[in-house]
């Protein structure tokens, strides 16, 4: 298993949603990826913003032994029991 930073060669710091809109056509958002070191190493845990809306994704906190692909997969996991996977066009990891 590749863990954070190690084996992917890079270490990943946000990723960039862009979604269908029914109101505004193209809407795109940002969900950063935070390390932390005082977590157990194989937690994931979301935050979720308190402004403008409650409710909202903003980042997701990170152990040291979760690989950026464990990343990917929770976040795909995420949209789609939101029910909103279907809306979203592309999913860019930015390093």
């Amino acid at each position: 298993m590749d863990t954070w930073g190690k084996g992917d060669g890079y270490v990943l710091t946000s990723l960039l949603v862009e979604m269908k809109c029914p109101e505004h056509g193209l809407e795109r958002f940002q969900i950063k990826v935070v390390k932390k070191f005082n977590v157990k190493q194989d937690t994931i845990m979301p935050k979720f913003r308190s402004r403008p809306t409650s409710g909202d994704l903003s980042s997701l906190l990170v152990g040291r032994g979760i690989s950026n692909r464990q990343c990917e997969e929770y976040l795909t996991n995420y949209f789609r029991e939101k029910g909103m996977f279907e809306a979203i066009l592309r999913i860019k990891m930015q390093v």
